[in-house]
């Protein structure tokens, strides 16, 4: 996680009203449990909490600038990470224009496999990239 005090870079992007930042809160026993199931924060894919050795523990969410401060209000110590939203918009720069399959003329390459719609299997299609297009029994 980064300091929140530390000088702004000019090279990072302003940050916008509705960006949303990686925090870690500083929670004692239950407290996770009651954050998590007040529906009002995002924890990812699944809950991360991490203990410390005092017996408290880090839980990370993403959350709104609004949200870090009322966290705080609440008494909660919130160490503020990376601002995801800013680094969402550096890196989709990173996404190439145009249609890299010149509409249909070249095929995609790479492990993956079509599993429904046009000229492609079904979802319930079980043949694997290294079956010789042969069905699993």
């Amino acid at each position: 996680m980064s300091d929140e005090k530390a000088p702004p870079n000019d090279n990072e992007p302003t940050e916008r009203a509705d960006d949303q930042f990686a925090v870690l809160v500083t929670v004692a026993r239950g407290q996770a449990d009651e954050l998590l199931r007040r529906g009002e924060f995002d924890f990812g894919d699944h809950p991360n909490i991490s203990p410390n050795p005092d017996g408290t523990a880090r839980l990370t969410l993403f959350v709104s600038r609004p949200q870090v401060n009322a966290l705080r209000d609440e008494g909660y110590e919130v160490e503020l990470g990376a601002n995801m939203s800013a680094r969402a918009r550096e890196r989709v720069t990173e996404v190439g224009q145009g249609d890299r399959f010149e509409g249909g003329r070249i095929a995609p390459r790479g492990l993956g496999r079509k599993i429904g719609g046009r000229g492609g299997g079904t979802p319930s299609d079980d043949r694997g990239p290294d079956d010789g297009g042969k069905r699993a029994s």
